[in-house]
Order: C-alpha cells, then sequence, then structure tokens
C-alpha cells in the first residue's frame, strides 16, 4: 500500500512499483502542521503557497515546485494564503530506489535535497507526476527514469562510460529488437539479456543508441510497418496488430509523427 504521510490516506497503486495520485491540506495560518512521510514521495505542488520544511531546510512552495521526502522524514507546512495547498503525488517503492541509487553510483538511497523551486530543469518532473497522478499509468522504464531523476537533483552521480563488453551486450540486444519486434519486449527480459539490472540497462542503451530501449523498439516497429505498407497490399490495421500495436488509433498518430504521413497516405506515395 502507498501513501504520502504515515497517517493519511493510501494512493491508489498503479503498478508494484508506485502509487500516484493527489493530496492537498487545509489552512492553518498560526501555526506549522507537522507531518511524517510514510516512504519515499515526490509531490509537486499545483496550488497554494506556503513554508516548507524538510530534512535538508526550508523553502517557499510555490505553484510549481518541487517536494520530495524520504522513508520516516519529519516534514511541516506553514500556508500563507486562505486556500491550503494542492499537490501531485508518487510515492515510490524503496527497493526502486536502493537499485537506482546503486545503479547511480550513489552512496545511499535517499533525496538529497528537500524542495526546488521551479524550473527548466525541474520541469519534465513535474509534468511526469502531474500525469502520474491525473491517471496516465507509467511503464517500468518510466517509473525508473523518473526516479533517477529525483535521486541526482543536488547530486553529481558518477557514471563511467559504457565497457567495450557493454557496449558489445548492448548491440546485441538491438539486433534482437529488429528481428523480435512484435513480440513482447519486457524491460527485465531486455536488461537480462545485457546482463545488467534494470536501470543501468536503460542507462547503456541510451548511452549507446542515443535512445531509450522503448524509443528504439518504437522505431524499429514503424520502420517495418513503412517497408510493408510500401511493399503489400495488406490492410493497414492487419500491419499495425501485426508489428505489435494493439490500438489502431495509436499506431496511426505515432506514425504520423514519425513520418510526417497517415500510413494511407504513405502507401499512396510509395
Amino acid at each position: 500500500m502507498f501513501r504520502v504521510e504515515t497517517h493519511g490516506p493510501a494512493l491508489p497503486a498503479r503498478s508494484p512499483l508506485y502509487g500516484a495520485g493527489e493530496a492537498r491540506c487545509a489552512t492553518d495560518a498560526q501555526a506549522p502542521i507537522e507531518k511524517c512521510y510514510a516512504g519515499p514521495c515526490i509531490g509537486v505542488v499545483v496550488a497554494g503557497t506556503f513554508d516548507y520544511a524538510g530534512r535538508h531546510g526550508r523553502a517557499r512552495a510555490t505553484p510549481g515546485a518541487i517536494l520530495l521526502g524520504n522513508a520516516g522524514e519529519a516534514f511541516d507546512c506553514r500556508h500563507l494564503d486562505a486556500g491550503g495547498n494542492r499537490r501531485a503525488v508518487i510515492a515510490l517503492q524503496p527497493g526502486l530506489l536502493a537499485e537506482v541509487a546503486d545503479n547511480c553510483g550513489l552512496d545511499d538511497a535517499d533525496f538529497a535535497v528537500s524542495a526546488l523551486a521551479p524550473s527548466r530543469e525541474t520541469a519534465p518532473l513535474y509534468g511526469a507526476v502531474r500525469r502520474a497522478a491525473g491517471g496516465l499509468r507509467l511503464d517500468e522504464e518510466d517509473v525508473i527514469d523518473l526516479a533517477a531523476r529525483a535521486l541526482t537533483l543536488g547530486r553529481r552521480p558518477r557514471r563511467p562510460p559504457p565497457t567495450a563488453g557493454e557496449r558489445r551486450r548492448i548491440r546485441e540486444v538491438v539486433r534482437h529488437l529488429d528481428v523480435a519486434y512484435a513480440e513482447p519486449c519486457g524491460l527485465e527480459t531486455l536488461a537480462a539479456m545485457g546482463q545488467v539490472s534494470r536501470f543501468h540497462f536503460i542507462r547503456l542503451f541510451r548511452a549507446v543508441t542515443g535512445e531509450s530501449p522503448r524509443q528504439y523498439l518504437i522505431g524499429a516497429r514503424l520502420r517495418a510497418a513503412a517497408d510493408r505498407l510500401t511493399d503489400t497490399a495488406e490492410p493497414v490495421t492487419r500491419i499495425a496488430l501485426d508489428i505489435g500495436f494493439n490500438d489502431i488509433s495509436h499506431f496511426n498518430a505515432t506514425f504520423r509523427r514519425a513520418f510526417g504521413l497517415s500510413p494511407t497516405a504513405w502507401r499512396k506515395t510509395a
């Protein structure tokens, strides 16, 4: 069960790795409200202005700010307006943070900062948490990337370049994706092929190919679709299903973004 606060309500579990939703706090301008995090959490301020204090100091939290909390960490907030605050929050599985921290070369799996003001650097983190809290389901790769972004804030992780052996194994995975693109390709399975952990695999794959594993897989599927649209008269729906897309509208939109034409228009110009 995922919670933001030790005695707070449960968040909807989106996967074994995280729960996400919204948290609200009523105003009390007379005194700080003291609470304690149940587990590692990433929150973003959607509405309200308040003074926030965590393990790493005090900050003024305004809409767009990022709030990071570790398991068992005490925090407090004092509102500066009458509306209280509204936050989008993700509660993470502690084991995931330990895995990510180890592969980032970090000494511990705790967040190094308590709060960050809105900025270009934190905008992707804000967007991911906001969308997840709104119901968008993050896949395993997205959750690991989110955890890594949050853990490395305020730190300089040690990330050595891929070794020759690691590059060779990643190229073997790439060759596998080039021919097995229509098959289910789970992150854990691909990481096992690369003989590394999930997070380390994502980092190595991006370093070798310039893309994430999911981006590369989608590209391989779209290239196969473009070839079949050019070389055969098969229905678009059959092609989409055969290459691994289960949603035809998603296939059409993804194909158009990649090639600038719908699948039907692509076939007509071939």
